[in-house]
């Protein structure tokens, strides 16, 4: 059988280890970059000081998503404008949820405890008081993104993976030269210890 042949074994081989490099190159380059979101997030909560701050306008604001199902589905966000002093000097700026969310009512609820003329602790960023967040804390929402990230990084890594070890599995497959009885690469022709022809196929013992 042609599968059997030492050339195609080696080029399926290689295949099989190019296919599977893509997508665990892709999943590593996912982890990292969840890793420096997950950072970022954590710098706000930890390092962003925090500041009193009036809300001039608050909005639900929607858009078309693509679903896991392949559909498309509508996804809400709260823009929230906010009116503060930093150092002594006012500032106005505005900031959206870190996260959307299908759920109509959720958002909404967010809008409504934002209303105009409330006031609400936010973060602002030291080197850019104009980079704010109204919503950072130690929850799920706050770090979606990083979350999202790891989980399609970690797919991604066992898809290559697998592709990638089987392709290393057959690379590294043995067959025992009928001749000297050594074991010997099955993407070899010749023994490698007595340099016979091995016979396609041979069974390693």
């Amino acid at each position: 059988m042609a599968a059997n042949n030492p050339q195609t074994v080696k080029i399926l081989s290689l295949i099989l280890k190019l296919i599977g490099a893509l997508p665990l190159l892709i999943g590593l380059g996912l982890l990292v970059g969840a890793g420096f979101y997950a950072k970022h997030q954590s710098t706000i909560l930890n390092k962003w000081p925090t500041v009193d701050a009036e809300v001039v306008r608050s909005d639900l604001a929607s858009h078309w998503s693509q679903s896991t199902h392949g559909g498309n589905m509508r996804v809400y966000q709260a823009l929230i404008d906010f009116r503060y002093t930093v150092a002594g000097k006012a500032y106005a700026a505005s900031a959206g949820s870190d996260y959307s969310t299908s759920s109509r009512a959720e958002m909404q609820q967010k809008v409504d405890t934002y209303a105009p003329g409330t006031h609400h602790p936010i973060r602002y960023n030291p080197a850019n008081p104009y980079d704010i967040r109204y919503d950072a804390g130690l929850t799920f929402g706050f770090f979606l993104g990083p979350f999202v990230l790891a989980v399609s990084g970690l797919m991604a890594c066992a898809v290559g993976a697998v592709f990638f070890l089987f392709g290393w599995a057959i690379g590294g497959a043995k067959v025992r030269c009928s001749a000297c009885g050594q074991l010997a690469p099955a993407t070899e022709a010749i023994c490698p210890n007595c340099r016979a022809a091995l016979a396609p196929g041979g069974a390693a013992g």
